[in-house]
């Protein structure tokens, strides 16, 4: 998970406190934080009275702590990492509990008296052996967050919709093949991970979930994307990868708000053109599918950042790739392609491209504008010549031309001065230029298996730093 997501689910777990609790009862949220952390029964036993946090994480536990009954004020319940097989009933008793962990377990269920805690707000039970999951706990009338999370669930309560204030719902790795009707009345919902599951098909009225931001059901066996999903217009970020999509429905293109959108390892052959739309879109990965064009109307996405079109079948690329001036990571590699547009050289943000294990023979001459270029990687093509204008891209840091067919290379490349990492592997390359002195950056060159005469490799090494990794 990258660092926006892991951003977002911070901010949700950590913004899970109510303002309905009771001041006679509970500890305000400020208060709470700065209460003494218990960490084993025997010192909390000697003031129970005061024992709002008992931490018991990580201490081989078998049994459930029936001392822990007598914290009546406890209002977080740490138990993650034990090897406890059960929690018994009268955790009802604990009125003011708050925050419960039970994950890492050997948990086989959970006890419907957990929904007979009316302060609940966070419930932690991932990775255990849960089959499934109380309907009790499903009128918590205050809970925020469930994670359940790597258990082996086969569904979700038919009376799920009922909690009205949930907002962080973790439901991956388990084995659900369906989402009850009422899953989509959690009108609260802001984050909700369903990947790693079989599920076929999503609810049409999936829509009805307005306010998420984040939704991952990457790993699973759907079939198609319902229509409805247009509705969640405010979303960001939206995972869709490895699935059995065959197509994407032009209604994606209202989701405005999207920032994120992972279509990877699916069975796609075409993108619908209203994907112009998403003009807020800051990455697109649609690698590992079947594309055999890339629409044209991706050249909208004035802001797109980062493409990923790896491992598809495209021949190539459409002129109007080069109006993304903001991109800056640009993978095709493992596709077709036998020639780039020269409109690529208008993708003057571009840090990094990738062209690896494709049919190349040679690069446009505008490939030199690409002036904060840092990484191209070229190697597994058919190139059999570098274009002189190469001696513009000034920044670049790493150049992989390995496995081509090249005989030589540019004295224009002695230009790149800042380049530390060059790949001429597996070429038929008889002679380096003069020019090669001027790499006073260069770290790591490897020459292996081209056809440099000892001559030529005495004198290119006269060339160069005595601090260059060499490969001969």
């Amino acid at each position: 998970m990258n660092i926006f997501i892991k951003y977002l689910f911070t901010i949700l777990l950590t913004g899970c406190w109510v303002g309905n609790m009771s001041a006679q009862v509970l500890l305000e949220e400020n208060e709470l934080v700065g209460e003494k952390e218990y960490f084993s029964i025997e010192e909390a036993l000697k003031n129970p009275s005061r024992v709002y946090k008992l931490n018991l994480s990580n201490q081989e536990l078998t049994d459930f702590p029936e001392e822990i009954f007598l914290f009546v004020r406890l209002q977080v319940l740490d138990l993650y990492g034990n090897n406890l097989m059960s929690i018994p009933a009268e955790i009802n008793t604990l009125q003011n509990l708050q925050f419960l962990n039970l994950g890492e377990n050997k948990l086989k269920s959970l006890p419907p008296e957990i929904g007979d805690l009316p302060n609940l707000l966070m419930l932690d039970a991932a990775t255990n052996n849960l089959e499934y999951f109380p309907s009790e706990i499903c009128n918590l009338p205050l809970i925020q967050s469930i994670n359940l999370e790597d258990n082996a669930l086969v569904n979700l309560p038919g009376n799920i919709g009922n909690l009205t204030e949930l907002i962080n719902l973790g439901v991956r790795g388990n084995k659900l093949t369906t989402l009850p009707e009422s899953f989509c009345d959690l009108k609260m919902l802001q984050a909700v991970d369903l990947s790693e599951n079989s599920l076929r098909e999503l609810p049409d009225s999936i829509g009805r979930l307005s306010n998420l931001m984040i939704f991952d059901i990457h790993k699973n066996e759907l079939l198609e994307v319902p229509p409805g999903i247009s509705r969640m217009k405010n979303i960001p970020y939206l995972n869709m990868a490895e699935n059995e999509l065959r197509n994407i429905p032009a209604d994606i293109g209202r989701l405005a708000g999207l920032r994120m959108l992972d279509l990877s390892k699916n069975a796609l052959t075409e993108l619908p053109s209203e994907i112009k739309n998403l003009s807020g879109l800051y990455e697109l990965n649609v690698s590992d599918n079947k594309l055999v064009t890339l629409s044209s109307s991706v050249g909208n996405l004035s802001r797109l950042g980062v493409l990923n079109l790896e491992k598809n079948a495209l021949q190539n690329l459409p002129p109007e790739i080069g109006n993304l001036a903001e991109l800056a990571e640009l993978n095709v590699s493992s596709n077709i392609l036998k020639s780039l547009p020269q409109e690529i050289g208008k993708l003057g943000d571009l840090k990094t491209m990738n062209l690896y294990n494709n049919q190349l023979s040679k690069l446009p001459q505008t490939i030199g504008e690409l002036s904060k270029l840092e990484e191209l990687i070229i190697n597994y093509n058919s190139l059999e010549s570098v274009p002189s204008t190469v001696s513009g891209l000034k920044q670049l840091k790493v150049l992989d031309l390995s496995n081509n067919k090249l005989t030589g290379l540019p004295a224009e490349i002695g230009e790149l001065k800042n380049l530390i990492t060059l790949n001429l592997k597996n070429n038929q390359i008889n002679s380096l230029p003069e020019t090669i002195q001027n790499f006073t950056q260069l770290e790591y060159l490897d020459i292996r298996n081209n056809e440099l005469t000892e001559k030529e490799v005495i004198k290119m090494k006269s060339k160069l730093s005595s601090f260059v990794k060499l490969k001969l």
